[in-house]
């Protein structure tokens, strides 16, 4: 297992690849090792440059541990949703072809192996609420996401649609 970290502004990122692709991302710094693997290195250019107002090409993902719904849901966001965008948890499970499955898809946002490349930050109630957050600092770092990629907040902490 290839591992690396970067200091980004939500505190520092780490990030841990196999033979297969990218296996997770989270926060918090590990031992580095084997930097020089392509994976590691797509996601920390991706990760600089997301955090400079860009995007680029993400690194290869090893979903083979998650359920074709999981990796649905997860594709669905990575190829589908564009910074700036939102999703309801009802229209993602409509998406994929789950109409009643918002909690379901809810679960998928939780364990989300891989957040901010697969932005289940995107993800936001029906309401407007953004809902939960499974990441350091939860909703705060939610917010503070959606608010970098251009999403606005009325005067009642809702998404301004």
């Amino acid at each position: 297992m290839a591992q690396d970290w970067i200091l980004t502004p939500l505190g520092p990122i780490f990030f841990k690849s196999n033979q297969h692709g990218l296996v997770m991302i989270g926060w918090g710094k590990v031992s580095k090792s084997n930097s020089k693997d392509p994976n590691l290195e797509a996601t920390r250019n991706w990760l600089v440059n997301y955090f400079a107002g860009e995007t680029g090409p993400l690194p290869k993902f090893d979903d083979k541990s998650l359920t074709k719904f999981q990796r649905n849901v997860l594709a669905y966001l990575r190829d589908k949703t564009t910074v700036g965008d939102t999703i309801t948890y009802a229209n993602l499970a409509s998406a994929v072809g789950h109409p009643n499955a918002s909690r379901a898809v809810g679960s998928v946002m939780a364990m989300n192996p891989w957040p901010i490349l697969i932005p289940c930050h995107r993800v936001v109630r029906r309401d407007g609420i953004i809902g939960n957050y499974s990441g350091e600092g939860g909703t705060a770092t939610k917010n503070r996401l959606l608010i970098h990629e251009g999403n606005r907040f009325n005067e009642k902490g809702r998404l301004a649609y």
